[in-house]
């Protein structure tokens, strides 16, 4: 009987250390989460004032309901959580808009912050992924709804907090939420084939209309496109430069300045921007070819240099200094970015310069 026992105890002890390493390997691991994660969504670079895309990684497309950002003028992102198959902001949300008004200068709170809901099968882009003890959290940072970028903080909880899912298990959660947008697969459409048995073009017949010309989105925004191949945004005061490229009815600008592409596709003649539909409508034809920009004469070598004070109004400010560099506007605030300066006005009036 004693040698019974021993028998029994020795099998125990050689069983445990197998136990355990089954169930390590159904265990979930955060290192290991974060490793998949990293290689299912592929994070875009922005700027450090977040104002614009560096490096564009994956669209992701948004699932579930009840996603709310806040404007990249918000000194940090809203909270938002998933549960029970929707999102909300919740006691963390909470949380975190006192925070914002506690970071926000002049007694401001985060209600003065421009925020943007987002419904399912919007889009936008994935900045960073932080996988806790307890779930996955997304940084998520869209593109410009009336040149406004908007940011949120997304926390995907994990079902049990005292359990880390197996890996499937914490990928398949996150897929009910985000997904990466696959590439179009213009290629992969059937051509109807009438009963004559000739194929014939679905799109249009005739002609294609003229890819110069100008286009113009809901909020006053226009896309100049020129015959040479290159472009003008203007955006409220600010505009920029680049070329663009045509591809049978997709076309693709390029910013020179930061290296990021922006995809639309042609219909009817307008403009649809891939990532978040929006329609630019054509509204003119185009010049020939971009006219030259002529540099202000420098000033008399005896003049002082230009200087902006509290209490200029914005036509002094660009009398002085010419348009800037690009603009962002929230609610009563206006900020002009030049290339070694910021100047904000409040009700159309300086109100403090860097």
């Amino acid at each position: 009987m004693k040698q019974l026992g021993w028998f029994r105890a020795f099998g125990l002890v050689a069983i445990a250390p197998m136990l355990s390493l089954t169930l390590a390997a159904q265990a979930g691991d955060t290192a290991m989460i974060q490793q998949k994660l990293y290689a299912q969504f592929k994070l875009t670079t922005i700027t450090v004032d977040r104002s614009d895309i560096v490096t564009a990684g994956d669209v992701v497309v948004i699932h579930k309901p009840g996603l709310l950002m806040y404007a990249v003028a918000s000194p940090l992102p809203p909270s938002n959580t998933y549960k029970n198959g929707k999102i909300g902001q919740g006691w963390g949300g909470f949380g975190k808009d006192l925070a914002i008004g506690m970071l926000t200068q002049g007694g401001g709170t985060a209600a003065d912050y421009p925020k943007r809901p987002f419904v399912p099968e919007e889009k936008c882009w994935v900045t960073a992924i932080q996988v806790q003890k307890d779930g996955v959290i997304f940084q998520l940072y869209s593109d410009p709804y009336d040149d406004i970028r908007y940011y949120a903080n997304l926390k995907i909880p994990f079902p049990n907090k005292k359990e880390m899912p197996s890996v499937d298990a914490a990928l398949q959660l996150v897929a009910e939420v985000l997904t990466v947008m696959p590439p179009d697969d213009q290629g992969g459409q059937e051509t109807a084939e009438p009963a004559g048995g000739t194929a014939v073009n679905p799109v249009q017949e005739g002609p294609p209309p003229p890819i110069a010309g100008e286009y113009t989105a809901t909020g006053g925004s226009r896309i100049l496109l020129l015959t040479d191949g290159s472009f003008t945004k203007f955006m409220g005061a600010g505009q920029v430069h680049g070329q663009y490229a045509v591809d049978g009815n997709n076309l693709t600008l390029t910013y020179p300045s930061t290296g990021f592409s922006q995809h639309f596709t042609i219909h009817d003649g307008n403009l649809s921007d891939v990532n978040t539909n929006q329609v630019w409508a054509r509204t003119g034809d185009a010049p020939a070819a971009q006219l030259p920009v002529i540099a202000p004469p420098p000033p008399p070598t005896d003049a002082p240099p230009p200087t902006v004070t509290v209490g200029q109004t914005k036509k002094q400010v660009m009398a002085a200094f010419g348009q800037p560099l690009r603009s962002a506007k929230i609610g009563v605030k206006e900020i002009f970015y030049y290339k070694d300066m910021k100047v904000t006005f409040m009700n159309g009036k300086v109100s403090n310069v860097e």
